[in-house]
């Protein structure tokens, strides 16, 4: 299970340079949800909105696509996301979050892990390890054995991976299928197993009958 966890704040308070927060780590609950805000003093009817101070997630790159604002329905849905990810998928993820081409936003984060099948991930860190495995591994070119102490396995494979529009991550080279990258979230609609924001619940406070005088709200004038 990948960190995930997010400092929030009071935003009005905070905006009065006032700061009170708290650490909320996903997924979550409503209840935690709930006793965070407690802790900060958003209660709904005062303070209703926080700000989000700074992220710690196990997953590089993916706390720089995150704003300040983002709601904690959708980094619930993320991080849910990525915990439902196995070990190779993650090293995927991983990998496509710094390839980059969906990696902008929470949105976009969230589809990456839909569409993770639509990348291939191969076990090279560099141009030249990836001319190697394009003409040993993948056999993308016939090349006499007499010939391979004088091949630019380097140039072979820096070329190819412009022409690909790959990158060499740390994890390996990453590189996109031609299948459409498929939207399944459009930023709006949030699933209903994902949303856990909530305001405390309001206590009223009561009071005793024998203690209700003559100017108390549940005492009849005669």
């Amino acid at each position: 299970m990948a960190e995930f966890t997010a400092n929030i704040a009071n935003l009005g308070k905070y905006s009065a340079g006032v700061l009170v927060d708290t650490t909320l780590s996903f997924p979550t609950t409503k209840e935690q949800v709930q006793a965070a805000l407690r802790e900060i003093g958003v209660d709904g009817l005062r303070y209703q909105e926080i700000i989000i101070l700074e992220y710690s997630i196990g997953v590089k790159g993916v706390a720089r696509a995150l704003g300040e604002f983002a709601h904690l329905d959708e980094l619930n849905y993320l991080a849910s996301r990525i915990n439902s990810l196995d070990p190779e998928e993650l090293l995927k993820f991983t990998a496509a979050v710094e390839h980059g081409e969906y990696a902008s936003s929470a949105e976009d984060l969230i589809n990456l892990t839909y569409n993770l099948d639509r990348y291939e991930l191969y076990p090279v860190q560099n141009a030249e390890e990836y001319g190697l495995w394009l003409v040993d591994e993948l056999l993308t070119m016939e090349l006499p054995e007499q010939a391979r102490d004088y091949f630019d396995f380097e140039a072979y494979g820096e070329a190819t991976a412009i022409n690909e529009g790959g990158t060499f991550t740390a994890q390996g080279y990453m590189l996109a299928g031609p299948e459409p990258f498929q939207k399944v979230y459009d930023g709006q609609h949030i699933p209903e197993q994902y949303k856990v924001f909530q305001y405390p619940i309001q206590q009223k406070i009561t009071v005793p009958r024998f203690m209700k005088g003559r100017d108390s709200p549940g005492h009849k004038r005669p």
